[in-house]
C-alpha cells in the first residue's frame, strides 16, 4: 500500500479500516466535532501500554486533513515524537 511508505518501520502498524471500527472508536475518543469523523490520522502510544475493550488514550495523535481539531501532521513532528519513545 502507498500509505505504508510514510513510515517504513517494523514498529509501525498500518491499518485499512474496512469495517469502520477505528473510525467510530477514534471519532468518539478524540472528541471530533459533531458531523465529522476521524480518518487520515496518526495515533501514537507509549510502548507497553495495556489495551482493554477500548484503546488507551493516545500519547499523541495527528490528523492529516488540515482541520482546526487536533495537531496537524508533519513528518518532522512525527519523527521527533517517535524518537522520544524508542
Amino acid at each position: 500500500m502507498e500509505a505504508t511508505a510514510f513510515l517504513d518501520d517494523p514498529r509501525v502498524e498500518h491499518f485499512w479500516d474496512l469495517w469502520g471500527f477505528g473510525l467510530q472508536t477514534f471519532t468518539s475518543q478524540l472528541r471530533y466535532p459533531r458531523g465529522d469523523t476521524a480518518w487520515d490520522i496518526f495515533v501514537l502510544y507509549k510502548p507497553k501500554l495495556t489495551w482493554g475493550a477500548k484503546p488507551p488514550d493516545p500519547t499523541l495523535w495527528m490528523q492529516n486533513r488540515n482541520m482546526p481539531h487536533g495537531t496537524n501532521y508533519s513528518q518532522e513532528l512525527l519523527e521527533q515524537e517517535l524518537s522520544k519513545m524508542f
